[in-house]
């Protein structure tokens, strides 16, 4: 039985290195906003014309401001409030022999060791600088997974039961609105070596996207926090996978792949279910139904108050302490 916590270290970011480097995409509310035109008119009916192109940018900035209205209505009552939100920060004080003047200095720099943790075989890790208020809290993708413990298998976490059939994971955040003005509900499904988005009463395909090569086959999948989480098996390589549900335009044929961790060094079998719960813990259970692990997301990020000398930091470091450098 391995020694927990394990540290995981990403095999994989995306260019940008958050959620809204993903590139435009074609929100609802841009078949919503055609079809307000006549019905025979070509970009009513085509998805992929021109004219939805163009609108989709404008319909993205639509949807943000539906989602944080939402957001705001969700939060007026306890039990819709998101309990998974950035809460707590950890802040300090930049020492005084830190020059910030010094012009050959190559910047700010942190370094901690978490408890496990050896990227490259050395027990620290580099935090990394956002200069972004807003990617800092909710754009930034996580650096790290945690393994926190494991245990014996359960039929569910708290309320939430295992995934039966690789079908029927609900997009929170998308739906399908067709020519006729029509709404549909969407859920994401997986058959080797597909993803589908489907109709939830239909299950009909709207759209079949292939995962990204070298990632593993999907074993099933998890919509958590508008993000599709799904474990990717490649032999006895095992991998915890993030990609954008929300499909560029012009129409991609695989989705865009976040981030990936590999998983095989901290599980004993073939991983096989998921679940994340409201807090954002992940679990995960092993093909024999006997083992579950517990693991968590980690941002090993900070933003840096220049004018009053404060670093504020996503993770607590209290324990390991952080190195601080300037030279």
């Amino acid at each position: 039985m391995p020694t927990f916590p394990i540290q995981i270290d990403r095999t994989y970011v995306n260019p940008g290195g958050n959620l809204s480097a993903s590139g435009y995409y074609r929100s609802h509310i841009t078949q919503q906003t055609t079809n307000m035109m006549p019905p025979w008119m070509h970009m009513r009916e085509n998805p992929r014309s021109r004219g939805q192109q163009f609108l989709s940018p404008m319909a993205m900035e639509l949807n943000k401001l539906e989602d944080v209205m939402n957001d705001q209505f969700k939060s007026k009552f306890l039990t819709t409030a998101p309990v998974d939100e950035i809460d707590v920060l950890y802040k300090m004080k930049l020492p005084s022999n830190v020059d910030l003047t010094d012009a050959s200095a190559s910047g700010i720099r942190c370094i901690a060791a978490p408890s496990g943790s050896s990227p490259s075989g050395v027990n620290s890790i580099w935090l990394n600088e956002v200069d972004d208020l807003e990617a800092f809290y909710y754009h930034v993708l996580p650096t790290r997974i945690e393994v926190i413990a494991s245990g014996n298998y359960t039929a569910s976490i708290g309320t939430i039961s295992w995934h039966a059939a690789p079908s029927g994971v609900l997009d929170l955040h998308q739906k399908y609105v067709d020519r006729w003005k029509t709404e549909h509900d969407l859920t994401w499904a997986y058959s080797t070596p597909y993803f589908r988005k489907q109709d939830r009463e239909t299950m009909e395909d709207y759209d079949i996207y292939t995962p990204t090569n070298g990632y593993g086959t999907p074993t099933d999948l998890y919509f958590y926090d508008d993000i599709l989480w799904w474990i990717g098996v490649d032999g006895s390589d095992y991998y915890l996978n993030m990609s954008n549900p929300k499909t560029q335009i012009p129409q991609e044929t695989s989705l865009d792949l976040l981030a990936s961790f590999d998983i095989s060094d901290a599980v004993s079998s073939v991983p096989s279910r998921i679940i994340i719960d409201e807090e954002g813990t992940i679990w995960i259970a092993d093909v024999g139904e006997d083992w579950i692990y517990k693991m968590k997301p980690r941002y090993d990020y900070y933003i840096f108050d220049k004018q009053n000398r404060f670093i504020y930091l996503r993770e607590d470091y209290r324990n390991s302490g952080v190195l601080i450098s300037n030279t």
